[in-house]
């Protein structure tokens, strides 16, 4: 079962052991936001001159951006 602590949510064992990020974290431990996956999705969408039909490649590149896993 998670806890939340500050905003963010973190396993642990009822044994008391050390609570873990999220799996998926950032390297910084961090998840980015939703809004700054979205706001970087669109700027994305803007430098491909706006043309429709690649939304979801442009949100996991974001995503991907954002968690520093850029390939």
């Amino acid at each position: 079962m998670g806890r939340t602590t500050k905003g963010r949510t973190t396993r642990s064992s009822s044994r008391g052991q050390k609570a873990l990020p999220e799996r998926g974290s950032a390297p910084n431990g961090r998840q980015p936001a939703e809004d700054d996956i979205r706001r970087r999705a669109y700027e994305l969408y803007l430098e491909r001159g706006g043309a429709p039909g690649q939304a979801l490649d442009d949100w996991v590149r974001a995503e991907r951006e954002l968690r520093g896993q850029a390939t």
